[in-house]
């Protein structure tokens, strides 16, 4: 019947595991989800279970009816559990007076945190620390093998933690919700309490003799397998915390990605401690071969560091998000040491039992020893290892941590020296320690970082920093030997970059409500990235004060790479204040009120990310806006399956009633809302920012270039959009899985939303909509509505793809639509884009063709195409003239000519170009645009 037991503890194991995940999700929610926020909730939690450990390891022996206990503890972790769930969302209430007051203070503020963290953890953490020492008495009872019991009892309850950890994340949060879930785990502890009640008397261990109070002190050889559990919890933990974030370098960081990396762990751990307790019943004395355990688990890690390089190559750069491929690396890298370092720990539990006669305070003992080690190992590494180290080093240091474990649990010395398995372990231990992979991560797994976030490997890789929060590496690509952009990749994720068009719609966050309503006096950024939406308040002259909120200080500090002048850093404007904290809890605790709040925080799929995108959140962004206050938010649908999107949107809408949606650039949108924003509707207001000497020729720059190009940017308001949503229920804090957890496939999942933004059915909600009647001027809005089409230009290829748009019209080329925006248009930005540059090589190539004849010679084709916006036919085709005498065979610079030709109007010129063409052997010509400029301009094919 011991079975049935380990059945229970099972049940136990998944309810704890589905607490602790909710509790986390929940404390988040209440101490915020800085770094330090979530450090301080897990301290708590490891100290209740600690304390739990020894409180059970002391009272275990005395207990006459453990069962009934164990069943009393299961009830009570089942009520404060479910309890916990729904009180702490409720809590950032109650202490944001309170720590709103030492913001000022951090380590106040920190100390409030920790004591409020395990004020409210205490109680059940310590229950569930209390069971294993409490349980294990009943089984040994059975079993005269503690090694054994151990084990069984060690193993199951860990793989029901697995259980836990996937069904959470993979259905019950989705089906019912986090505090629906919540139920759930107290239903699976009440059931294990019934459970363990009803066995307590067909085991025959409803009444068990009580035994003194185990007490006295241990000797040198107990004190050394304490140390040793110490420093394995310690060493573990702290490998857990490197291997999570060597894995988002190439695996997608969502929730459901880091419950099967745990699942991964946790399943280790069990089957280790499931084959030690088979081993102890069969050899007794096998918890001899534990110090040759150590060594061969410092050796598993080198080795599983090194032998991953061939198991993820074989999936190439691509990142992973399918949990099948997630399971096969986790298992590569995590599970043969998350195995062995079960089989340690029943190993060094059983050479403990043997200076410790007492099951129960043998067993407090172990765990009180594993679990402080582990929170301190976890803090270590995210603290001390990864910032300090970096990953390489840290694994190198981790694995030769081993050594010393071995040392504390090596019995005899000069006879261990002897056997047979310590010489193989301690050989194994040497090799890896001498023939570590030095340098893997620069020389091996960063390169599969770059070959996916830069795949023509034109950037250079500027910093790399391993931060307490992420692995954060900055990527420049130059232009004639000068920055032409940089590029933030964290977690070997594209995060965010300071080219053009990402440039545009960072910006728009700011520039759309000062051009809409009355200028801005204080402004709230959460999500710092590169800066590109700081540097857009900055050049905001009304703004008096800015607060920029970010959870990474390594973030900040890197934007030096982007701003290297200080007098252009954002950060060193003297009206910017910065907060190293996570954006909701400051939310939570300022006393500000503000004109406008912006942000753009990581996509909403990436762990973490969902409620700073939820309703609760937008009710506290709306809170803070002074009367008359706009908030802008970043709608990256990109990343989103149209129900996600519908799920955002209707967050958002239930809480802004004006609520608008724009593109910015491409799939990255925005939300508008306002607390009764006061449009002012007039024209001299709406060409304010165009007419200032900072802000007019950036917008000119990234391709809005008058007023009417931003109205040609709506998709849909209040009214509309409650349309498109249809009856999608609101993301929410407690259904946070109303985002699914299914990665975007490019070009599928982003179809539904070409609908949504074509742009004649967006010109026809722009006539209809209200918001446009009640905020746009009315003499603009017939001028607005011929920029819907110019606009979509950019979405149909550029010339130096050799691409062509047109629809069905295959032979209708690029060089239409800059044929019309050129004859039709002032504007210089859109069809410089189409032909496949930009304003920003534009500054770049001109300044140094103007320094260095050289360079004029070899960028005559840039040059020319500068010319061609500007409108100055005549000196693009002659400098596509000499471009064609340094390079005849460039089929690309004969049509380029032919091209400015016809717009000079000197036709006969224009054919003879293409005559020249035709001579050229082997040099294919694209009939398709000598046809089309033949009905234009009348050239003869």
């Amino acid at each position: 019947m011991g079975w049935l037991l380990c059945l229970v503890f099972f049940l136990s194991g998944a309810a704890a595991l589905l607490f602790q995940t909710l509790w986390f999700r929940q404390a988040g929610l209440a101490f915020g989800n800085g770094v330090w926020a979530s450090s301080l909730v897990l301290a708590a939690f490891m100290v209740g279970l600690a304390l739990g450990n020894v409180l059970a390891g002391r009272i275990g022996d005395r207990l006459r009816r453990p069962l009934h206990v164990y069943a009393a503890i299961e009830v009570l972790i089942a009520v404060t559990g479910v309890a916990l769930v729904w009180i702490l969302p409720g809590l950032s209430g109650f202490l944001a007076p309170l720590l709103a007051s030492l913001e000022e203070h951090a380590a106040w503020m920190n100390a409030v945190r920790l004591v409020a963290a395990f004020a409210l953890l205490a109680l059940p953490a310590t229950a569930m620390g209390a069971t294993l020492p409490i349980v294990v008495r009943v089984l040994v009872a059975r079993d005269a093998s503690f090694g054994s019991a151990l084990g069984r009892l060690y193993g199951w309850n860990t793989l029901g933690a697995v259980a836990g950890a996937l069904a959470g994340e993979l259905g019950g949060i989705a089906l019912l919700g986090v505090r629906g879930t919540a139920w759930v785990a107290g239903g699976l502890d009440l059931v294990a309490a019934g459970a363990a009640l009803a066995l307590s008397v067909r085991l025959g261990t409803d009444r068990l003799p009580a035994a003194p109070a185990a007490g006295g002190r241990i000797d040198g050889v107990g004190l050394r397998c304490c140390a040793a559990a110490f420093l394995a919890g310690a060493i573990l933990l702290a490998l857990e915390v490197v291997w999570f974030r060597f894995l988002q370098l190439f695996v997608v960081s969502t929730a459901v990605a880091f419950a099967v990396m745990l699942a991964v762990v946790l399943a280790g751990i069990a089957t280790g401690g499931l084959a030690a307790g088979f081993v102890l019943r069969r050899r007794p004395e096998g918890h001899r071969d534990v110090a040759s355990l150590a060594l061969v688990s410092g050796f598993a890690v080198v080795a599983c560091y090194a032998l991953f390089a061939p198991v993820v190559g074989a999936y190439g750069p691509r990142f992973l998000h399918r949990p099948l491929e997630i399971f096969w690396l986790s298992l590569v890298l995590e599970f043969p040491v998350a195995f062995l370092s079960g089989m340690l720990f029943t190993g060094i539990g059983a050479a403990l039992q043997r200076r410790l006669p007492s099951a129960p305070r043998a067993t407090g003992l172990l765990t009180f020893s594993n679990t402080v080690g582990a929170g301190l190992g976890s803090l270590c590494a995210g603290f001390v290892l990864l910032p300090g180290l970096g990953m390489d080093r840290s694994f190198l240091l981790l694995a030769a941590a081993y050594g010393p474990v071995a040392l504390l649990l090596l019995g005899r010395p000069t006879r261990s020296w002897r056997q047979p398995g310590w010489i193989a372990a301690l050989a194994l231990f040497a090799a890896a320690l001498v023939f570590f992979p030095r340098g893997l991560i620069r020389d091996r797994y960063l390169e599969t970082v770059l070959a996916r976030t830069d795949p023509s490997r034109t950037a250079t890789l500027e910093a790399l920093r391993e931060g307490r929060t992420e692995t954060i590496a900055y990527l420049r690509t130059d232009l004639l030997g000068e920055p032409l952009h940089h590029r933030l990749v964290t977690n070997g994720y594209n995060m965010s970059v300071t080219a053009l068009g990402a440039r545009r719609y960072m910006k728009l966050y700011t520039w759309w409500p000062v051009a809409l309503a009355d200028p801005p006096r204080r402004a709230l950024l959460i999500s710092y990235g590169v800066g590109s939406t700081a540097k857009s308040l900055t050049d905001t002259a009304s703004l008096e004060h800015i607060d920029v909120v970010d959870i990474s200080r390594e973030i900040l500090e890197l934007s030096e790479l982007v701003f290297p002048d200080p007098s252009e850093h954002p950060l060193r404007d003297p009206r910017v204040a910065v907060h190293v904290e996570d954006g909701r809890w400051f939310l939570e605790t300022t006393r500000e009120r503000y004109d406008l709040i912006t942000g753009e925080p990581p996509p909403p799929k990436a762990a973490g990310i969902v409620n700073l995108y939820t309703r609760e959140y937008f009710q506290l962004v709306r809170g803070r806006l002074a009367e008359g206050g706009i908030h802008t938010y970043w709608l990256p649908v990109h990343s989103l399956l149209e129900s996600d999107a519908r799920a955002i949107i209707a967050a958002y809408c239930r809480v802004f009633e004006d609520c608008s949606l724009w593109v910015g650039e491409g799939l990255d949108w925005m939300l508008v809302g306002s607390r009764n924003a006061r449009w002012h509707r007039s024209v001299p207001g709406m060409e304010r920012p165009w007419r200032d000497p900072v802000v007019g020729p950036e917008l000119r720059a990234v391709g809005l270039e008058v007023p009417e190009q931003l109205g040609a940017l709506f998709l849909a308001d209040a009214g509309q959009l409650a349309e498109l949503v249809g009856d999608t229920p609101p993301l929410t804090d407690d259904f946070p899985k109303r985002l699914s957890d299914r990665m975007v496939l490019p070009g599928v999942d982003a179809a539904p939303f070409a609908g949504w933004s074509d742009p004649e059915r967006a010109r026809r909600r722009f006539e209809a909509s209200a918001f446009v009647a009640a905020a746009w001027p009315p003499e603009m809005r017939g001028r607005t509505l011929p920029y819907f089409e110019l606009q979509a230009m950019l979405g149909g290829g550029h010339l130096q793809q050799r691409t062509w748009s047109g629809g069905r019209d295959a032979a209708r080329p690029v060089y239409a639509d800059v044929y019309r925006l050129l004859t039709e248009t002032s504007l210089e930005t859109l069809p410089l884009l189409l032909l496949g540059s930009s304003p920003d090589q534009r500054r770049i190539v001109e300044r140094r063709a103007a320094e260095d004849p050289q360079v004029a010679r070899e960028q005559l084709g840039n040059l020319a195409l500068f010319r061609l916006a500007d409108r100055d036919y005549a000196s693009a085709a002659k400098m596509l003239e000499l471009a064609t005498i340094r390079a005849p065979r460039n089929a690309q610079a004969h049509e380029l000519r032919a091209f400015a030709l016809c717009l000079a109007g000197r036709r006969e010129d224009a054919q003879r170009a293409r005559e020249q063409l035709h001579r050229l052997a082997g040099v294919e010509a694209d009939e398709r645009y000598w046809r089309w400029l033949d009905e234009r301009c009348g050239i003869d094919g």
